[in-house]
């Protein structure tokens, strides 16, 4: 079995370069808020060992902002695959992962990780399902589960769609 967070980066400041715009204060508040959420997943058994992020400054800065809250992360990757990365993407990055890690973290960017999260889920209590039909909005993390033994296995309608969390919003 394994698990998957996928989460969308917290809200940034606008600016010229799309590649360099940091966090906002009000992505700075999100991301704790997150965070804490993300920390009482543990109870419902997602301790991720491993994070992909995109190398854009934004997302950097919300798994950076969320670190002491995930104390099972051993390992980061910047990948420069899941920058703007399409939906499918984002499968194939996932697909390439080790089989030796079990649960992972992306924080990357929508619309991809948005459209991600509709493909891979096959099942959801109905609340879960109605808040993610919406999108990921800024620092939303969508926790999957699989049976899948390999990441390679990942493909659409196999996950569920354990827990949608958002700065606002957490939804069993």
């Amino acid at each position: 079995m394994k698990h998957l967070i996928l989460m969308r980066h917290a809200s940034a400041r606008p600016g010229a370069d799309d590649r360099e715009r940091p966090l906002s204060a009000a992505g700075a508040r999100e991301v704790r808020a997150v965070g804490h959420a993300l920390a009482a997943l543990t109870e419902r058994g997602f301790r991720p060992e491993q994070a992909l992020v995109s190398p854009a400054r934004r997302a950097r800065e919300t798994l950076s902002g969320m670190r002491r809250d995930l104390p099972s992360l051993a390992g980061v990757e910047t990948d420069e695959a899941l920058y703007l990365a399409s939906a499918a993407q984002l499968l194939a990055r996932l697909q390439r992962s080790s089989d030796e890690t079990c649960q992972l973290l992306l924080v990357g960017h929508n619309p991809g990780l948005s459209e991600l999260v509709h493909w891979l889920v096959g099942r959801a209590d109905a609340d879960v399902l109605r808040h993610a039909a919406r999108g990921l909005v800024p620092a939303a993390c969508a926790a999957l589960r699989t049976p899948a033994a390999r990441w390679r296995e990942l493909e659409p309608g196999c996950a569920e769609l354990v827990e949608l969390v958002t700065p606002r919003l957490t939804t069993r």
